[in-house]
């Protein structure tokens, strides 16, 4: 019997320092304070590559998001985005499946592919993404599917995400009725949901573009008197606020409005000035622009090289005006060895668009070809 007792002794003592283990001794007020989260927006780039390759996904997506919008110390780099992007969407994060999808549809690596922007956006939506809709819906308008069935499912998957109440759209939605792309032209509604999107706050960095697009495309609307009566104080107004916001098509009209005197003083230095703003972020209407600009020395000494230089850039994007005018450059052998063959590819470039213009160039080359034989 005392053998025992004494083993029901030990046992109770083993119980109890056991438990005298777990029991935590009262904690200070700083050891209750919780850790101060991870500021990620104030790390480094080396830092947030080292989170990211630990799998910390809200680090993954600030590093692609400064490689994407060209907040890195090292400026753009789209392939980069694209590395950290997938890895934020190996783990389901929509954002990064939108984000990749945008890279494909806007051929940020050279080529656009729209299959593969598609795919990511319809798989962003199956994460509960209502902006991929967007994505899906510029697809469409960008060529993907059936040409009968684009403009329908334009609208179809932009109206899915206006309905939902997502700002980006509110701002499609308001370009498809101005441009009547699959819905009737609504001016007036248009100009409503443009200025409700220019009212809107606190958008997110991916919506942030969309209050200057809207200002943009208002002044479009005053300048051709689309829905409102012709005003280029007013439409100079819109395009001034958004050129300053480094926007790029803001900056091609302010160009446009100082070399076509409207609403301000024709002035052809000034037009020059704001279309290289846009250039340099690679708005093919603006290199484009430039190119016409040193063609005809207005603004700028005549310079047929950095013309076709201009145009050469804005072509490579698919810009139809500059491939037309590439076209006519070597149809006519200004500034270039005359070459009627490299002259139908420019105009077949441009006449794949759909540019009528284009169409007669190339008919008129293949004649003057065939009579050449």
């Amino acid at each position: 019997m005392k053998i025992r007792k004494m083993v029901c002794l030990l046992v109770a003592a083993v119980v109890l320092v056991g438990c005298g283990k777990t029991e935590k001794k009262p904690t200070t007020a700083q050891e209750q304070t919780k850790k101060e989260p991870i500021q990620y927006e104030k790390l480094s780039d080396e830092e947030l590559e080292v989170y990211s390759l630990d799998g910390d996904v809200k680090a993954q997506m600030e590093i692609a998001n400064r490689y994407d919008y060209g907040a890195s110390l090292t400026g753009h780099d789209f392939n980069k985005a694209k590395t950290y992007y997938e890895m934020a969407a190996a783990q389901n994060n929509a954002d990064a499946q939108r984000c990749l999808g945008y890279i494909y549809l806007n051929g940020c690596l050279g080529e656009q592919d729209l299959d593969k922007a598609m795919d990511w956006f319809q798989q962003a939506i199956a994460n509960g993404d209502d902006d991929a809709y967007v994505g899906v819906g510029r697809a469409y308008l960008a060529g993907y599917g059936e040409v009968d069935q684009q403009k329908a499912k334009a609208f179809e998957n932009i109206d899915t995400a206006y309905q939902n109440g997502r700002p980006v759209g509110v701002y499609y939605m308001a370009y498809l009725m101005e441009m009547g792309l699959g819905a009737s032209v609504d001016y007036p509604k248009a100009i409503e949901l443009y200025e409700s999107v220019e009212k809107m706050e606190d958008l997110s960095i991916y919506d942030a573009f969309i209050k200057d697009a809207a200002q943009t495309r208002l002044g479009v609307m005053y300048v051709e008197g689309k829905g409102v009566e012709q005003n280029y104080d007013t439409a100079l107004e819109y395009f001034t606020k958004s050129a300053k916001n480094d926007y790029a098509m803001a900056q091609y009209y302010m160009g446009q409005m100082y070399e076509n005197g409207y609403g301000v003083d024709k002035n052809y230095e000034k037009a020059f000035d704001w279309y290289v703003k846009a250039a340099e972020q690679e708005y093919a209407p603006a290199q484009n622009q430039l190119g016409y600009l040193y063609y005809k020395g207005n603004g700028v000494d005549a310079d047929v090289d950095q013309a076709i230089y201009y145009h050469k850039l804005a072509a490579m994007q698919g810009y139809a005006a500059a491939q037309i005018n590439l076209g006519y450059l070597y149809e006519n052998g200004i500034g270039v060895e005359q070459n009627s063959e490299t002259a139908l590819k420019y105009y077949e470039m441009a006449a794949q668009q759909d540019n009528e213009g284009a169409k007669e160039a190339v008919a008129r080359v293949q004649k003057q070809m065939n009579e050449k034989k």
